[in-house]
């Protein structure tokens, strides 16, 4: 069995998020340096973009000052690793709730921009904004898809 080579029979999932914010990274240790480094302005954009709202919307959502935005943007400077993080925990979300709807974009956004129950009334998106909010929407959703009552 001299060198025998382990070939993998299947590819690791793509890592949520990654895609919402148009960014280029095949696993989760890669995103974790990318937020560190701090994520482009562009990255906003791009989750804008996918709830179809304006960037202001995610700003609000994320709690970056827009005027902190747009002096980054200005000056092609990173975001913070920590507003980078909120922003990434936003598109995980995103991108859980496309996944759960089957892709039906439209379906996923009304999901995640109404109140629920789930959440104690809370607005999805907005509960999203900080680590634990977002593993809790993400394992909500995954409950939901296994029929589990949430």
């Amino acid at each position: 069995m001299a060198g025998a080579m382990f070939v993998p029979t299947r590819s690791a999932p793509p890592v949520l998020g990654v895609r919402a914010l148009a960014l280029e990274a095949d696993s989760e240790f890669e995103v974790a340096a990318r937020i560190k480094e701090g994520l482009p302005s562009s990255a906003v954009h791009a989750l804008a973009r996918q709830l179809d709202r304006p960037s202001k919307y995610v700003l609000e959502v994320v709690g970056i000052p827009e005027s902190t935005f747009h002096s980054h943007q200005k000056t092609r400077k990173p975001l913070s690793a920590d507003a980078s993080s909120r922003v990434y925990q936003v598109a995980r979300v995103v991108e859980a709730a496309e996944e759960y709807f089957g892709g039906d974009k439209d379906a996923a956004r009304r999901w995640l921009t109404h109140p629920k129950v789930a959440l104690g009334g809370e607005v999805p998106l907005e509960f999203a904004s900080t680590p634990q909010g977002s593993d809790y929407v993400v394992k909500l959703l995954g409950r939901m898809a296994h029929g589990v009552v949430s």
